[in-house]
């Protein structure tokens, strides 16, 4: 069985969600419980339902400043200038995480948690 992870708990971890609900973090972390494999340590498994949980809140424009840039729609901007309006936008990376995980650090970090711990694929 997973352990039981607190809001406050993820708040203490994650301070950018500070004025996030008790509810939405909640919502987050249990989202992120099947995303994360039964066979992970306990430490790992629990930064990595931690960390889907930040990634998912802040898709949904929830938390610190990654959230603003999800909610403008501008999570894969690399630079922005206000007068003569210029925008820069990043270059995909060359390895790309899955899905949206490439959107926000805490995505791009669960991936990294994901991967070390996830039995690779052997082909014969």
């Amino acid at each position: 069985m997973a352990e039981t992870i607190t809001p406050d708990a993820f708040r203490a971890r994650f301070p950018a969600f500070a004025g996030v609900s008790d509810a939405a973090i909640a919502g987050a972390l249990a989202e992120s419980g099947p995303r994360v494999g039964a066979n992970w340590p306990a430490a790992e498994a629990a930064l990595g339902r931690m960390l889907h949980a930040a990634h998912t809140l802040t898709l949904d424009g929830q938390g610190g400043p990654e959230a603003e840039l999800a909610r403008a729609g501008a999570l894969d901007l690399k630079a922005l200038r206000s007068g003569t309006l210029h925008l820069e936008r990043r270059d995909p990376p060359a390895e790309a995480a899955p899905g949206t995980l490439g959107l926000t650090s805490y995505g791009r970090r669960f991936h990294e948690v994901m991967c070390r711990n996830s039995l690779g694929v052997a082909v014969v």
